[in-house]
């Protein structure tokens, strides 16, 4: 049970050592090459469109809580209880839906939060480095 517990810990070390994201909001951009700081600046850019996509996907689903709650009503009113039964227990599942995307999409993109800030840090580094590189 101890190894269990120990590589577990091991291996969120190192998936926290792969993200290139994690490692710039903790140390900087100083250690990057210049190209290597482009290609992560357009892969930031890749990833947050992604991150804005899922979650406006979880948005939808969460929201359309209330159009099935609507439904129930509809069906209500037009004595369909087959419906009304089924619009009630869609209800809680778009919720929990949209809580378990929620948790997912701020745990998968957990540095792409950030993203202005990498971006901010990035960039500067980009152009200390070009007013370095004019010295010259």
């Amino acid at each position: 049970m101890k190894d269990f517990f120990l590589n577990r810990q091991i291996d969120k070390i190192e998936r926290e050592a792969n993200d290139d994201f994690l490692q710039i909001l903790s140390f900087g951009a100083r250690c990057y090459p210049t190209k290597e700081l482009h290609a992560l600046l357009r892969r930031l850019d890749k990833e947050a469109q992604r991150m804005a996509y899922y979650r406006r996907l979880v948005f939808l689903i969460g929201g359309s809580a209330t159009l099935w709650i609507a439904f129930c009503f509809l069906f209500q009113s037009l004595d369909f209880t087959v419906g009304v039964y089924f619009t009630l227990a869609i209800v809680p599942l778009t919720l929990l839906a949209f809580g378990v995307g929620n948790v997912y999409i701020n745990k998968k993109f957990r540095a792409i939060r950030n993203s202005h800030l990498i971006e901010k840090i990035i960039v500067e580094e980009l152009d200390r480095r070009r007013k370095d590189a004019s010295i010259f």
